[in-house]
């Protein structure tokens, strides 16, 4: 029988549960960048995910983490702006 890796491990949902949680701040500090996060705090950051990766392996020595594209805005955000169409 073929065994199957699990898809998360416990420490993917504590971080994806800690960006979540702090996605806010994480757009205002690292928006449009990839980061990556270890105990639930970020321990690099790249433009790239190559970028990101790489200097989280030096950080991170053996240890996994988890990395993230943080957007260049918060999702669903309601500016306040509606465009009317006029005929």
């Amino acid at each position: 029988m073929k065994s199957e890796e699990p898809i998360e491990n416990d420490i993917d949902i504590l971080n994806d549960k800690w960006v979540e949680a702090n996605l806010l701040a994480l757009i205002q500090e690292y928006p449009g960048e990839w980061i990556a996060v270890l105990d639930q705090r970020v321990i690099s950051s790249g433009i790239t995910k190559r970028e990101a990766e790489s200097k989280a392996k030096e950080e991170a020595d053996e240890r996994e983490f988890s990395l993230y594209f943080i957007p260049p805005v918060p999702p669903e955000v309601d500016t306040g702006y509606t465009q009317e169409r006029r005929i």
